[in-house]
Order: structure tokens, then sequence, then C-alpha cells
């Protein structure tokens, strides 16, 4: 999944680095200023999974703001439209 961001220049500075995306084990978390730049990244993660022979199960993923007065989103990886909420928290397995 690191091909997906190269040439991408969305995303926020964080101490001088440029932040679009937050992976951990098998998950990953997509960061854009704005819903233009966001669908730009699915799209590529959706091409390199895809060129990798893999997938992204859109019953599984969701997307979220933090601007609470921005209008709904509408991103979408092959024609289906991912579902937003208002927050997540993140679950670690223990072993």
């Amino acid at each position: 999944m690191r091909v997906a961001p190269d040439g991408y220049s969305g995303g926020f500075q964080i101490s001088g680095r440029l932040a679009n995306n937050l992976r951990y084990a098998d998950d990953i978390v997509l960061v854009a200023s704005s819903e233009e730049e966001l669908q730009e990244l699915v799209s590529r993660v959706y091409g390199a999974a895809k060129d990798a022979g893999m997938r992204i199960n859109v019953r599984k993923t969701e997307v979220m703001k933090v601007c609470e007065d921005a209008p709904p989103m509408s991103i979408t990886v092959n024609g289906d439209t991912i579902s937003e909420v208002s927050s997540h928290k993140y679950y670690v397995r223990k072993r």
C-alpha cells in the first residue's frame, strides 16, 4: 500500500512532514483536507489493492470527518458508497 500515496500531495503537514495515511497491522487510516482529496486517496488505495490482488471491504470501511458543520460526504470504492460515521473506536485484539 506504500505505492498508493506516491505522487499524492494532499494531507496535512505535521512537524514539517506530509501525513496522509497511518498504518497499523492490516489497517490503514487515510487523512485528507477535503472530500475531493479523500476520494482521490481512496481511489489510489483501491487501485493499488486491486493491482496486488486484494480488495477493500466496503462493509468494514468507514468515513469520518472532524468538521461538524460540513455537509455529508459521499466517498465511493468501485461504485459502492462508504458509510459515514460520527465517531469510531479502534479495537485491538489481545492474543
